[in-house]
């Protein structure tokens, strides 16, 4: 069964109020409100939701699969790409954490007219190539560690 709304008008000097009913299809919604209501005029019928389940439709739609593609091509970035990818998101974090810790946004630094403010941009300067840094160096170790083999390879002694 379907949700359907339409405006109907029960006397002539009356003005359109809209009602909703459960049908399975138009023309059923169509007689209920009649039923119900009795109308003069029923204007502007339409199917405004449908029951989950009722279509059978058990396919992906578009929405979900460029999702899924989007989440692969997320995945292959990041082990590709740990480094860098690490180095953004903690670089932003580092911004964040450095805007929020010192009440200033590198926007209020570079509109500012006066000359103050040069130690709190400076900090959060910091904090980012600090995260960003580290986001670099613990995205290195990691691809080290997944390109690394894992059968230990023999050493031959003299």
């Amino acid at each position: 069964m379907a949700t359907y709304r339409a405006e109907i008008k029960v006397t002539s000097d009356g003005s359109y109020f809209p009602v909703t009913v459960e049908a399975g299809a138009s023309y059923t919604a169509k007689e209920t409100i009649e039923h119900i209501y009795n109308p003069i005029t029923i204007k502007n019928l339409r199917q405004v939701s449908s029951s989950s389940g009722s279509s059978g439709d058990s396919g992906l739609d578009a929405g979900s699969s460029i999702g899924i593609i989007g989440l692969i091509a997320v995945g292959w970035l990041f082990v590709t790409f740990p480094q860098y990818i690490l180095m953004l998101i903690l670089g932003a974090f580092g911004t964040y954490c450095g805007q929020a810790l010192s009440d200033q946004t590198l926007e209020e630094y570079t509109q500012r007219e006066d000359d103050r403010g040069h130690k709190r941009a400076a900090f959060v300067l910091a904090l980012a190539l600090i995260g960003g840094g580290f986001g670099f160096v613990q995205g290195t170790n990691f691809q080290k560690e997944w390109n690394t083999p894992d059968t230990p390879t023999e050493v031959k002694q003299k």
